[in-house]
Order: C-alpha cells, then structure tokens, then sequence
C-alpha cells in the first residue's frame, strides 16, 4: 500500500527532515508514528498526500510515484487519500451532513449516491441525531467524528490522522480510537496515525514507527511507546 523508499526531505532552509528513510506499511494496517518535536512526522504526511515532494526517494501509494505527480493531478490522487486533522477543519456554514456531502460533491457523485453514501457515514461515526446540526453546536468529539465521517466518505484507501485526539480529554480520545479501529476493520482502510498521546499507544497496540532527527530509529510491530530524553 504505502513504500517510502530512500526518502530524504532538506528544505531550502537547510533544515533536513527526513534522512534516508526506508518503511512499507502494508493494505489494511493500522501504524502510529511518533517521536518528538522536529522529527519529521509532519514531512512524512505532507510526502504521503503530495504537499512536499522528496529531495531523494520515492514515495509510493498504491503503485503512485507520489512525488513525480504533476500539480493538476494532485487533487485528482487525493481522492484516494483521507486527511484528519488535530483542528477539525470542518465547513462552519455546512451542517454535518453537508460537510460530508461536500467532500463526494467535488469529485462528481450523483446526489442520490451522495444521500445514501453520507447516511451510511453518519451511522458509522455515530451522528445520525446530528445530521443538521452545525459544527458550532458540537462537542469537540462530535467535530471530530465528523472530520473522520468528511475523510472517509469517498472509501479512500489511506486515511491519515494528524494528531486526531490532540485537543481531546481521555474519554472522547477513547472515542475517537475506537471509531478509527472500527474503520480500520469495517472499510478495510489502511490509517497512518501521528500521535504524541504515549496513553493511547501503550493503550491501543498497533504497529509503531518512532522517528528522531529525521531517521527511523525503531519499528515496533506490537506497539509501544518509546520514552525521550
């Protein structure tokens, strides 16, 4: 599903993200990514969804050399890649079911397969009752689950999430890990999860991959969060 090959990112700064990184996470997978501040967690999503392009490597998803894309098919290979973000980045004049409309809007679903797919979401994610509501009369549980629902509806292949219990208290992280979980094994989706919340590694035991200065320096395949000095 997704191999890193060789990846090295430097920006123009001279800063070096990521150095010589070589990883493969297989269809279906469920991978933490962690380490501290500067490590090139960041660098690593924006490699996955063609934000930044690899100084040297390949990225590549589902057989997509991401980083010889051209500009104008980007969007087009986004399509097979979910984005869960820390802030929720929800539409806030569109109601919940709007905001999950809109994301199978743009890429031309008729609208009674955008009816049936967003009821479909909202069951999954558990906001059925919350279907006209606007994401200023939700919880920041309720927005969340509806940023997933958003990133899901398209069936993407990859779902990435960007530090998604980041602004959570323990019980709604305990929510939204069970949502990714259900996912995970209902849709079949592979989720690359960001995450500094060692709680929830040690808790919910996936795959882990710790990244310092740049370089993968373990890949655990039974979880576990690794200590910093």
């Amino acid at each position: 599903m997704i191999v890193l090959e060789n990846i090295s990112k430097e920006y123009k700064n001279g800063v070096h993200a990521l150095r010589d990184v070589t990883l493969t996470i297989e269809d279906g997978e469920f991978v933490y990514i962690i380490g501290p501040t500067g490590s090139g967690k960041s660098t690593m999503i924006k490699l996955l969804d063609g934000e930044e392009i690899p100084t040297s490597g390949r990225v590549l998803v589902e057989n997509t050399d991401v980083g010889k894309l051209k500009h104008s098919k980007v969007p087009i290979y986004r399509r097979n890649i979910g984005v869960v973000y820390q802030d929720y980045r929800l539409l806030p004049r569109l109601t919940v079911f709007e905001n999950i409309a809109f994301a199978l809007e743009v890429i031309g679903m008729k609208k009674v397969d955008i009816r049936r797919r967003v009821r479909e979401v909202l069951e999954l994610v558990s906001l059925e009752d919350k279907a006209k509501s606007f994401p200023s009369e939700l919880s920041g549980g309720q927005q969340q689950r509806a940023a997933i629902g958003r990133a899901i509806a398209n069936h993407p292949k990859v779902l990435i999430a960007d530090e998604p219990t980041g602004n959570l208290d323990p019980q709604k992280s305990k929510e939204i890990m069970e949502l990714l979980e259900k996912i995970n094994e209902v849709e079949n989706t592979t989720i690359v999860m960001v995450t500094h919340d060692s709680t929830i590694v040690d808790r919910y035991k996936k795959r882990t991959i710790c990244l310092e200065e740049g370089y993968v320096v373990a890949d655990i395949m039974k979880g576990g969060y690794l200590k910093h000095d």
